[in-house]
């Protein structure tokens, strides 16, 4: 009742951060315990931990990989490859708990800030490698179908006390089929409860999961947790500058946690996670031993408090390097790439500039678009990957993020202004129909004012083109042709309004209206035929009049006088 009362009050959040450590070390941690566990950080942790099924055992049991952080980094953790080193797993576990708190509470765990560090990184665990052969070890026989008892206890060398199992369930150590070195390892030459690496790398199923499951997270540094005798391998046939940097990191390691560096490289024999990591990511890999040394069997309880406290914040330091190695290799990455689409984006170039001689190269030319499509693709695509980069970084890279998306400006301007020329060469060449037939409407005066809206819309476009040479060919081609279709039916259209004005006039019999409005009427004529004959004769062939219109105007007009006629004629009884 008084718990009931204490957390009424508090959120599901709230009370998973009062009681948030779930993870018990201070019993044998079994594969269930370890589900169990992983259930509770995913509800408890929903926005920090992923929990995904990477593969099965060879008995169908199910390989756990936990994710912890929201970083573009990762590192990878991972325990019990081997059955009887099942302690590796409760480090694990209890380490991602332990973090995720951290991260929840904004603490620090020996001086790194959680937080900040699963900002940046995102830590993959896979606590239990090896959960058939951890089951084993830990419950013997009755965790397996009876018809495989037989073959277990022949493995086992005839005894049906399985504390040493090393071995998956099938007798196959895992940790000697990677293939790195893994021709050179000598041992049993069938199933056996320790040693047997089997008839070729990468056959074991949980082996087959690592490896996939490592491809897809491309993992920065990754840890393989062993569990006797203190120390630390670290190398693996590094050439010399990455031996160099890996024993700075190791050096780093063994500070941390007391453990010896293994230097000789023939130490592991080859076929390991660590080796097979090394040697094929080229990055950095560790497997701490962290009990002290225990003859074939697992290590006492009570050696997990000293292993915790001295590795806490091991994967935090690897996380903060590995976040460093993340920039920096992406870094590197993206200006190569960078500096290759720059190319491809100076490319573009021509088609927007030098390729423009005449009014015929100015098109949006099919290559143009294919070419900018492809390098605004790419462009995107890599600044999105730039995003994930420490800013410092980023900026190294916005001269090249700087002219690529000068290019694609210049070409977007381009693609814009043809456009807009030829929607207005298309709407010109639709307007003037209507003079060339004669048939004038209230929606021809309304075009006439699209026209001039279109025309002013595409001068300012073309204006943003490249080059003065280039805004002189759209011009002559798209903004003359429009000014000069403007110009060119610019009195018919004063006159034809004019005309359906006075017709309206004559409807309300005001005869000196009409009087006078002819005669503005005929000057506009007039001033018509100066004004075309005047251009007609600075640009030939330019100018036009238009036989169809003059001709439906001149009735207009003959209708009307003859309608004034009738209005203003005297009647025959007045004479």
């Amino acid at each position: 009742m008084i718990l009931i009362l204490l957390f009424s009050g508090l959120s599901f959040s709230e009370y998973a951060q009062a009681s948030s450590i779930f993870v018990n070390p201070k019993q044998v941690y079994s594969y269930s315990k370890m589900a169990a566990d992983i259930q509770k950080l995913k509800r408890a942790y929903p926005n920090l931990v992923t929990v995904k099924v990477i593969g099965k055992s060879e008995y169908g049991r199910n390989i756990y990989a936990i994710s912890l952080g929201k970083g573009p980094a990762t590192i990878f953790i991972n325990g019990s490859h081997h059955a009887r080193e099942w302690m590796t797993t409760t480090l694990n576990m209890y380490m991602l708990n332990q973090y995720a708190d951290a991260y929840m509470k904004n603490k620090k765990i020996n001086g790194y800030d959680a937080k900040k560090v699963l900002v940046s990184t995102t830590i993959w665990f896979v606590p239990m490698v090896n959960p058939d052969g951890v089951t084993l070890q830990q419950s013997g026989l009755k965790a397996f179908p009876k018809n495989v008892h037989k073959s277990l206890i022949k493995m086992n060398n005839g005894s049906k006390n399985f504390k040493r199992w090393k071995a998956n369930g099938k007798g196959i150590d895992l940790n000697r089929q990677y293939d790195a070195g893994w021709n050179n390892l000598k041992g049993p030459e069938k199933p056996s409860y320790k040693n047997y690496k089997g008839k070729a790398p990468a056959t074991a199923a949980e082996v087959k999961a690592i490896l996939n499951f490592v491809k897809g997270i491309d993992p920065e540094v990754a840890v393989s947790y062993h569990s006797t005798g203190k120390i630390l391998y670290w190398n693996y046939k590094q050439d010399s500058t990455r031996y160099k940097r890996d024993l700075a990191y190791a050096k780093k390691v063994r500070k941390m946690t007391g453990y010896s560096l293994i230097y000789n490289k023939k130490a592991t024999g080859g076929g390991g996670f660590t080796d097979w990591f090394i040697s094929v990511k080229k990055r950095p890999a560790f497997t701490p031993e962290i009990s002290k040394s225990v003859y074939e069997n697992s290590p006492p309880l009570s050696e997990f408090p000293k292993a915790w406290k001295e590795n806490q914040a091991v994967s935090l330091f690897l996380a903060t390097e590995g976040s460093k190695l993340y920039n920096e290799r992406n870094y590197n990455s993206l200006k190569t790439k960078y500096t290759i689409l720059q190319t491809q984006a100076t490319k573009l170039q021509p088609y927007y500039s030098s390729n423009i001689k005449n009014s015929d190269s100015l098109k949006i030319d099919k290559n143009f678009t294919s070419l900018y499509t492809s390098v605004k693709y790419e462009s995107k695509r890599l600044g999105q990957q730039t995003a994930k980069l420490y800013s410092v970084n980023q900026k190294k890279l916005e001269g090249y993020q700087k002219a690529i998306k000068l290019q694609l400006g210049y070409s977007e301007k381009y693609f814009a202004a043809i456009n807009a020329g030829e929607k207005l060469k298309t709407f010109q060449s639709s307007y003037i129909k209507a003079f060339e037939a004669g048939i004038l409407t209230d929606a021809t005066v309304l075009q006439q004012q699209q026209l001039s809206t279109l025309t002013t819309a595409a001068t300012k476009t073309m204006k943003s083109l490249f080059g003065s040479n280039v805004i002189k060919i759209a011009n002559e081609k798209y903004i003359n042709p429009a000014i000069i279709t403007k110009e060119n039916t610019m009195y018919e259209m004063k006159r034809y309004q004019l005309t359906l004005q006075i017709e309206n006039l004559l409807k309300t019999g005001n005869i000196s209206e009409v009087q006078s409005q002819l005669g503005v009427l005929e000057k506009t004529e007039k001033d018509a035929v100066i004004f075309k004959e005047d251009k007609m004769k600075q640009f030939p062939g330019k100018y036009k009049f238009f036989v169809k219109t003059e001709t439906m105007l001149a009735n207009k007009k003959a209708a009307i006088k003859a309608e004034l006629d009738k209005l203003t004629a005297i009647p025959e009884k007045d004479l």
